[in-house]
């Protein structure tokens, strides 16, 4: 009896000493702005206000900061991974495990409106998906030049098979898109073609990220070319040379915590003439005249050659080194003023992989969708652009309403 009241008074004593040795470092420890594992923004202390605390959303941002800036997070998300997978579970955070390591995000935060969002959920809301592409309709109809709209599908819709999730909801999501966007807007449907060649064991999504592969991209470029009826114009893929970086481990992996699940190899496709080509980035900054008045002024702020920055492919961010990374406003064009033809590409990430094809082509303006930039027109004026391509994925247009904004 006594060696099981000693046993009890030690337990609790080292789970005492646990929570506060682990609290005394949430306190201490400076917060983090970005979790290069999860390659993502972290949260941050909340602002209190009495309508935060009412409406419950400050109990919800306190929740996530605490999350987000929790002690040794990424090693409890691993052991968090291997204890659902002891449960005999075949998930954790969210993402499934699949057959051969294959990795996909189910749960996805719903957007509603701007005051309601539905957390973790394998629904949907039909009405924010249907509100992005009618935007979409309006703008296609009433712009003068070609447009071509690729939704790529999510890893999960692809990946089905291996996964175990029905593709019901899959199907529903496409025949949303398909069912109301309007011929103008030149929609390429890729679910199908995505997910029979996963099905046949075509690379054609990662296994531990959520964006499609280098030959997934490619097979996208070829349907895009066929909508801009430049069919002849297609690069034959034996024409590239294939250069893979190994050992990349994508966000999904990252959130999951299944670290036994191996790497990814990142493909960088190339007809050797990178060099002919420069990528420059933008921002606008604003000053004051002498009389007070403000003035605005675009300046690049970094300008490299080619379309790819070779320093991520030694970090865990590898997928960056496409475009590098994430910039509102970016320019890839031929160096010496090629006088090609512009084509401006309204994109989330999953565009950043296109452009090794896209660029053979066009000198391309490209402006981040994602980042809320939504004056479409303006930019196509700007660079006197012949042709828009838009790339969104379904994952956004789900957890966001940036698509409705375009104009």
């Amino acid at each position: 009896m006594k060696k099981l009241k000693l046993f009890n008074l030690i337990t609790v004593s080292l789970f005492v000493l646990l929570i506060v040795c682990l609290t005394a470092a949430f306190l201490i420890i400076p917060d983090r702005d970005f979790s290069e594992e999860e390659n993502r923004k972290l949260s941050q202390v909340p602002k209190f206000t009495l309508e935060k605390l009412a409406d419950g959303t400050f109990s919800d941002q306190i929740t996530k900061y605490i999350e987000d800036q929790f002690p040794m997070r990424d090693l409890f998300v691993e052991l968090k991974g291997y204890s659902e997978l002891a449960l005999g579970k075949g998930e954790n955070n969210g993402v499934l495990l699949g057959r051969d390591g294959q990795l996909a995000v189910r749960l996805f935060d719903a957007y509603k409106s701007r005051l309601e969002r539905i957390e973790d959920t394998d629904l949907y809301s039909e009405e924010n998906i249907i509100a992005g592409i009618e935007a979409l309709n309006r703008f296609s109809e009433s712009c003068e030049l070609p447009v071509v709209t690729l939704i790529p599908p999510r890893s999960v819709d692809v990946a089905c098979s291996a996964v175990d999730y029905p593709s019901e909801i899959s199907d529903s999501i496409r025949d949303t898109i398909a069912s109301n966007i309007s011929e103008k807007a030149g929609y390429i449907d890729l679910f199908g073609e995505m997910r029979g060649r996963f099905d046949a064991g075509e690379y054609v999504y990662m296994r531990t990220d959520h964006h499609w592969t280098s030959y997934g991209a490619y097979l996208a470029y070829c349907e895009v070319m066929r909508s801009f009826g430049m069919e002849d114009e297609i690069i034959p893929a034996e024409n590239f040379t294939v250069e893979g970086v190994k050992d990349f481990y994508g966000t999904t992996w990252s959130k999951a915590g299944f670290r036994f699940v191996g790497p990814d190899t990142l493909e960088l496709w190339s007809l050797g003439n990178e060099d002919e080509f420069e990528t420059s980035c933008y921002s606008v900054i604003q000053s004051y005249s002498e009389d007070g008045s403000a003035v605005k002024e675009k300046k690049a702020y970094k300008s490299f050659s080619s379309w790819l920055n070779r320093d991520y492919l030694d970090q865990k961010d590898k997928y960056a080194a496409f475009l590098d990374g994430t910039h509102n406003e970016q320019t890839v064009f031929m160096k010496g003023g090629s006088g090609r033809e512009k084509l401006l590409v309204v994109k989330d990430s999953f565009a950043n992989s296109l452009v090794q094809f896209l660029a053979q082509h066009f000198d391309l303006v490209i402006i981040n969708l994602a980042n809320k930039v939504s004056d479409v027109t303006s930019y196509a004026d700007e660079y006197g652009c012949s042709r828009i391509l838009f790339v969104y994925n379904v994952a956004n247009l789900i957890e966001t309403s940036n698509l409705s904004a375009i104009k």
